[in-house]
């Protein structure tokens, strides 16, 4: 592919990602024609997941490049309450839209879930209250308005807004900076898993290669997955950071690095950059021979991240 048309792809995927956007640049650019086939013809999650992954394949993204992709998702209007109006991002993530807040701040005003907001038993109990007989009717109207609103809004959102209200300290200010981060490698961790997931499930029988490498995939995903939320879930219950999940471990190592006098530091990145290139060649090696790369490919990414962390130690001394 040219540079421009790998730009292309990346712009795509930097941005809010409509499916069908997405299915005329795989038909322009992409190679097999079963995918060509099953995206034209099928909008499913399955789908959706694997036409991502096969552009960010054609950018020629390693998986850690796709992840630091920003996002510019658009937004559109929805049903305008008395209290906010409602925006939807095409792909919420934590603390991404307004729509989600608006429906917990009323019912953080009831004392309530947003589940328990929307419920026709709560809004019964409510208008049935000595204290808002003045105010039925606008009650009655807000209430509604936040149902609909709920009903309306896009699964993703719902359980975002249940990811938020059980998961509240993620909004207070003395919240560390790390489980924030964690959060948003929570949402790309899952999104891996589903991709490589849906991959999986497209194999023959007969690449055993290639299933492997993704069953590797779905299972470090995973993994990557279920240790973000025993971190979540750790904090939640004990006001206490656990510290087991791999964004610490890079932590220590960026502590490490700027311990570390300039030289030394110029050394690191003169054998991170050697050993990037020799494992670049390894996984081009493993390929020709027909070979699973996922080793090769693993060692890369692991060199490529930590000339990285170099880089932005120095980067950072030069800002002093």
């Amino acid at each position: 592919m040219t540079t421009n048309e790998k730009k292309e792809i990346i712009a795509y995927l930097s941005g809010p990602r409509n499916y069908a956007e997405g299915v005329k640049l795989y038909e322009r650019y992409g190679h097999n024609r079963m995918y060509k086939r099953r995206f034209a013809l099928e909008d499913t999650e399955f789908s959706r997941a694997l036409l991502i992954e096969e552009l960010r394949n054609l950018a020629g993204l390693s998986e850690a490049e796709f992840k630091r992709l920003p996002r510019m998702s658009k937004v559109r209007p929805q049903l305008a309450g008395k209290r906010a109006s409602v925006i939807i991002q095409d792909e919420p993530r934590a603390g991404s839209s307004q729509d989600d807040a608006a429906l917990m701040d009323l019912a953080d005003s009831f004392g309530v879930t947003v589940d328990e907001l929307v419920s026709p038993e709560f809004q019964d109990r409510v208008l049935a209250m000595e204290e808002n007989e003045q105010r039925v009717e606008e009650l009655a109207d807000e209430l509604e308005t936040a149902r609909r609103k709920y009903a309306e809004a896009p699964e993703p959102v719902r359980k975002m807004i249940r990811f938020r209200e059980k998961y509240a300290f993620l909004n207070s200010p003395d919240c560390p900076d790390i489980l924030k981060v964690l959060v948003n490698d929570l949402f790309a961790a899952y999104d891996a898993y589903k991709t490589a997931f849906a991959r999986l499930q497209l194999l023959s029988d007969q690449a055993t290669a290639e299933a492997a490498t993704e069953a590797e995939k779905v299972v470090t995903a995973y993994l990557a997955n279920r240790e973000i939320w025993d971190e979540l879930e750790h904090y939640r219950t004990t006001g206490q950071i656990l510290g087991k999940a791999a964004k610490f471990r890079e932590a220590e190592a960026t502590e490490d690095l700027a311990a570390l006098s300039d030289l030394d530091l110029a050394k690191k990145l003169s054998s991170a950059r050697a050993n990037q290139s020799k494992h670049s060649k390894a996984v081009k090696e493993v390929e020709a021979a027909g070979d699973d790369p996922a080793k090769a490919a693993a060692a890369l990414e692991r060199w490529t991240e930590t000339r990285e962390r170099i880089e932005a130690e120095i980067e950072r001394r030069k800002k002093k």
